[in-house]
């Protein structure tokens, strides 16, 4: 989990824009403050009226740029309004600091100067953004980043005293101070310097430039196009068998399905697994089943890493083998341990187990937790385990002693069930999907469904819900108003890194309200009563041979990532430093 967030993190957060009405009339005031500071220094202002041309000509700016940028679909209006906020604000600060000395000095250098330094600024700061973010060529985003600045900076004068820059005043700028005019060109150059040697950092440590690394990470995240991306996480995955478990009930009408994948959902939006738990879902539903997806004993490593491979992953799903059949089980056992806590059944020569250590947060188990458990459900009797992690507690890893009592109060639960009597059952389903209930944003595509069991004339109920992840303490909250025995969620990730949060994601319960959910409840309660049949089982078992990020791949991403980030904020301050040099010499040669 740890370095699947950590690489989405370090893209995500580089990225919060203002609205589109925001972005719109922060850029226009701002480029309005540049025409003002030029007309308080030129003292006489004879086109007022031409103000609105000033502004047809500083969106057509933009209008140009989006025609050059028509094969990037993330390049929206929006957006490229945004990109002009900071270099123009740069260019007004710079004029006005040029205007304050001139009234200081009664320079104009000083003035024609520092307007220059802004304009060298602003494509400077459109050179590293444009740059980065829409071309493979950096010289490329050179020739588009000078549009704007260079419209804008031909029109001021013209607006305001009639004639484009005052070509007399220029000249003799020139003449006068040809060092520090070309001393601002350096603006731009260290800005193009500062990337060249950037995307060279990436090559052993990411496999790819930061750069294009960059640019697969936008197309994914803000336009919904993973393949880049994806053909970068290709290469450093590698292949692996993955087991897929299902529990399937029959009835005279229906075929209900527990689903337990060994792939984990990820690593972010909308990459590879990301959206796992709807994807079997849905295929699952196509094939007339009425499925419940969750969250087996895995982690992060066990990502898929593209779409190829998830097909892969899916259609291996018609090549179940039946392990076991039946049509008794054991009724609901919990064993407390610690903060553990661990129920389950014993189905007929199998065990299903569902582990938790809610109300203290958690996150996935590790695999050997997996290993351990099943190694003691075989040497209890039992020829196989069905090992569910509920993920119902928002928190950090397990620590070793959480996982140790894990293990053993699932050794003490499968010692009890064991030997427990199995008697017939009924079985019963409902899924939110049935009942055109509306979700949140804190829960997927796959919706909330339960799987009921009469045993014995007693009820079980257990709650499977697309999400990532349960508030901390609403599991037993929700609990004490029905008969839950345990509440699971997936641990998709279908919006992981587009939730602007702290955590990149909305567990459940963190938008839908505790009253909500218990309606929901309710009501599939009440439909899953009225579905309820005798039933009998058969749980199958797959195998299928994916390609998987691999923990030490994924880690070895994450780090490679953290060490360009460094490099980039050293190079940056260097920059930032170089930049400040240029302009006090600047300053200091017109003064």
């Amino acid at each position: 989990m740890e370095s699947s967030y950590n690489i989405q993190r370090r893209f995500r957060l580089l990225f919060r824009l203002p609205s589109a009405p925001a972005s719109f009339f922060l850029a226009t005031a701002i480029v309005l403050s540049i025409l003002f500071i030029q007309g308080i220094f030129a003292e006489t202002v004879r086109n007022l009226n031409l103000i609105p041309l000033f502004l047809i000509l500083f969106f057509s700016s933009i209008v140009i740029e989006r025609i050059i940028l028509w094969k990037h679909p993330f390049a929206t209006f929006r957006r490229l309004f945004a990109v002009s906020i900071l270099p123009n604000t740069v260019w007004a600060v710079l004029s006005a600091f040029g205007l304050y000395r001139f009234t200081v000095l009664g320079s104009e250098d000083v003035f024609y100067v520092m307007a220059l330094m802004g304009m060298f600024s602003a494509i400077s700061i459109r050179i590293l953004i444009l740059g980065s973010v829409f071309f493979n060529r950096i010289v490329y985003g050179v020739l588009v980043s000078i549009i704007q600045p260079l419209i804008l900076f031909a029109s001021i004068p013209y607006i305001q005293i009639g004639i484009f820059f005052p070509k007399e005043q220029l000249i003799q700028l020139l003449n006068k101070e040809p060092f520090a005019f070309s001393i601002g060109i350096m603006i731009p150059l260290a800005t193009m310097t500062y990337l060249i040697l950037l995307n060279k950092t990436g090559g052993d440590i990411l496999k790819n430039s930061p750069v294009r690394l960059l640019q697969a990470f936008l197309q994914a995240w803000v336009s919904e196009r993973p393949k880049l991306f994806e053909e970068l996480f290709d290469k450093i995955s590698l292949e692996k068998d993955v087991s897929t478990k299902i529990l399937e009930f029959k009835t005279k009408t229906n075929r209900s399905v527990l689903i337990v994948p060994e792939v984990h959902p990820g690593p972010f939006h909308p990459i590879g697994s990301s959206n796992l738990p709807f994807d079997l879902w849905k295929w699952f539903s196509n094939k007339k089943y009425q499925p419940l997806v969750f969250h087996g004993i895995s982690g992060h490593e066990h990502n898929l890493p593209s779409k190829n491979a998830l097909e892969n992953y899916l259609s291996s799903m018609e090549n179940f083998q039946d392990v076991s059949e039946g049509n008794l089980c054991t009724e609901a056992v919990s064993v407390n341990v610690g903060k553990a806590t661990v129920t389950g059944f014993g189905i007929g020569d199998h065990a299903l187990i569902m582990i938790t250590l809610s109300p203290h947060g958690m996150e996935d188990f590790p695999i050997f937790v997996r290993e351990k458990i099943n190694k003691l459900a075989l040497g209890v009797g039992f020829n196989g385990l069905i090992l569910i992690d509920s993920h119902n507690s928002q928190g950090s890893n397990p620590m070793m002693e959480d996982c140790g009592n894990v293990i053993e109060a699932s050794n003490r639960l499968l010692r009890k069930i064991r030997f427990l009597p199995q008697f017939p059952f009924e079985v019963g389903y409902a899924h939110s999907s049935q009942l055109d209930l509306l979700m949140g944003e804190d829960i997927g595509p796959a919706g909330i469904g339960m799987i009921l069991l009469k045993i014995n004339g007693k009820t079980y109920e257990i709650l499977g819900v697309d999400a990532n992840n349960m508030v901390l303490g609403l599991r037993e909250k929700l609990m004490v108003k029905s008969s839950l025995i345990e509440i699971c969620t997936s641990d998709t990730h279908y919006n992981a890194s587009k939730v602007m949060n702290k955590l990149g994601y909305s567990p459940l319960g963190s938008i839908s309200s505790e009253e909500d959910i218990s309606s929901v409840i309710n009501k599939l309660e009440r439909r899953a009563k009225q579905s309820l049949e005798k039933g009998i089982f058969s749980i199958k078992y797959n195998t299928a041979r994916v390609r998987v990020l691999g923990s030490s791949l994924l880690d070895d991403y994450s780090i490679g990532m953290d060490k360009v980030f460094n490099i980039a904020k050293t190079g940056g301050v260097f920059l930032f430093l170089i930049t400040l040099i240029i302009y006090s010499l600047g300053y200091t040669i017109a003064k």
